[in-house]
C-alpha cells in the first residue's frame, strides 16, 4: 500500500474533511431515529436497529476494522435527496466525499478508512463526537463536531465563558509552579461537555472516549489525533492537551491536533502548561484559521466573578487568499502585532463566510505546494517559531 506523505498539506486537509463530514453524518443519524429517513436500504442490517437506541459502535465490523469509508458514503449518496431537500452539505460535501474516494481507489485492493464508534444518541444534550481509523497511515483520530441549532447545548456551551478548573495533567504536576501545579483555568462551556456534563446519561463523553480509542491505539504503530471545526475544535484543543499530558502508558505520543477555527479556551496558565507539553514533545497542535474569521477571536475574556483574558495555543496558520502567516505564542512578534490579529473587530459581512470549511479548504488548496514542501515536525524544529 501507498501512504501519505506527512506532509502539513496532507495532514492538514484530511483532518478538515472528516471535521466537515461529521455534520453529515450526525444529520442522517438524527433523520433516521426520528424516523424521517429509512436507513434500512443502506446501513448495516447487524447495527440497523441499535443505533436508534444506543451510541454507534460498529468496531466490530468487517474483520474487527469497523465500518468502511466506502460504506459510509453510500449512507450519505442514497440519502442526498434529504440532504438537498434541507440544504445539508450540497457540493462541498459532494467535493470531500470525491477526494476521499480517489484517495481509497489508490489502492484498490481494500479500504484503509473506517468509522469506529459515532457518539451522537444524546446530542441534544451532549457534544457529538466520532472515531476514525486509517490502516494505511496508522492513524485514529477523535473528530468533535462543531455547533448546529438551538435543539442542542451547542450554543449555550459556547456562551458559557466562566472560568473552571481543569485538573493538570499527571506528566506536569512536577513542571509548574504554584497554583497551576494543581489546576488550569479554562472555558467552563468546553470544559463541562466534555469532562462534567450534569445532564449526561452515564459516562462523560471523555471517559467514553478512553474506552473507544484505547484498543485502537494499542495495536503497534498507531498515533493518535483530534480534529473538529469552531466548537469541535474548542474540545479537540483541550482534549487533545489531556490526553497529552496524562500518564496512562497506552496513550501514543506526541498526540496531534489539527482544529480549524477554534475559540479562544484557556487562560495564560493553560498556555503555559500547553507550551510545556509541546517543548516536552507530547503534543503538536496546528491551529488553522481564516484571517477575517471573527470566531476565533471570541470569548476575549472570561465571564462571572473571576475576570481572565483568554489565551491561544499551538501552531497558527492563518490563511488569507495570497498569503500565509505562521505563528506561535513564543515566536517574536506575538504580543501587539498578533493581538491585533486576533482582535474581535473583524468584519462582519464575510463572518459567516471566513468561518466555513468550505472557504478553510479553498484557501489550503491555494497554498497547496507551499504546505506540502512543509511538516509539522519541521515547524516544531523551527527555534525562530517555537
Amino acid at each position: 500500500m501507498n501512504t501519505l506523505t506527512d506532509n502539513l498539506y496532507d495532514e492538514s486537509v484530511r483532518m478538515l474533511w472528516a471535521s466537515s463530514l461529521i455534520y453529515t453524518f450526525s444529520i442522517l443519524l438524527k433523520a433516521g431515529r426520528e424516523g424521517k429517513l429509512d436507513l434500512g436500504n443502506t446501513f448495516p442490517p447487524e447495527v440497523l436497529e441499535l443505533y436508534k437506541e444506543e451510541r454507534l459502535d460498529v468496531r466490530g465490523l468487517d474483520g474487527e476494522n469497523g465500518l468502511s469509508f466506502t460504506k459510509v458514503v453510500e449512507i450519505v449518496k442514497a440519502n442526498a435527496d434529504y440532504l438537498q431537500e434541507n440544504n445539508i452539505g450540497g457540493d462541498f460535501t459532494t467535493s470531500i466525499i470525491e477526494k476521499l474516494l480517489a484517495v481509497e481507489d489508490a489502492d484498490k485492493s481494500s479500504d484503509s478508512l473506517f468509522l469506529e464508534t459515532f457518539a451522537s444518541i444524546e446530542q441534544a444534550t451532549q457534544c457529538v463526537y466520532g472515531v476514525v481509523k486509517d490502516i494505511v497511515n496508522k492513524r485514529v483520530t477523535v473528530v468533535f463536531r462543531g455547533s448546529t441549532d438551538l435543539s442542542t447545548r451547542d450554543w449555550q456551551t459556547n456562551l458559557s465563558a466562566q472560568l473552571v478548573g481543569l485538573r493538570t495533567p499527571k506528566l506536569l504536576e512536577d513542571s509548574l509552579e504554584g497554583r497551576l501545579k494543581d489546576r488550569l483555568l479554562v472555558h467552563r462551556g468546553f470544559y463541562n461537555y466534555i469532562f462534567s456534563n450534569s445532564r449526561a446519561d452515564g459516562d462523560q463523553r471523555y471517559d467514553m472516549i478512553l474506552d473507544d480509542i484505547k484498543p485502537l491505539v494499542e495495536q503497534e504503530g498507531y498515533k493518535l489525533y483530534v480534529t473538529g471545526h469552531s466548537l469541535g475544535a474548542a474540545l479537540s484543543s483541550v482534549l487533545a492537551f489531556k490526553l497529552a499530558g496524562s500518564d496512562k502508558p497506552w496513550i501514543p505520543k506526541p498526540v496531534t491536533c489539527i482544529s480549524y477555527a477554534s475559540p479562544l479556551v484557556g487562560t495564560k496558565g493553560f498556555r503555559t502548561a500547553f507550551t510545556l507539553l509541546e517543548k516536552m514533545g507530547l503534543i503538536r497542535y496546528l491551529r488553522i484559521t481564516n484571517f477575517n474569521d471573527l470566531v476565533p477571536t471570541i470569548p476575549p475574556f472570561s465571564l462571572g466573578c473571576t475576570r481572565r483574558t483568554f489565551k491561544h495555543v499551538g501552531i497558527n496558520l492563518r490563511i488569507y487568499d495570497k498569503k500565509f502567516i505562521l505563528s506561535h505564542p513564543n515566536s517574536n512578534g506575538w504580543g501587539i502585532v498578533n493581538a491585533l490579529r486576533n482582535s474581535i473587530f473583524k468584519p462582519l459581512c464575510c463572518a459567516l463566510k471566513e468561518h466555513g470549511l468550505q472557504l478553510h479548504e479553498k484557501r489550503m488548496d491555494a497554498h497547496k505546494d507551499a504546505l506540502e514542501n512543509m511538516t509539522l515536525e519541521d515547524l516544531y524544529a523551527d527555534e525562530k517559531l517555537v
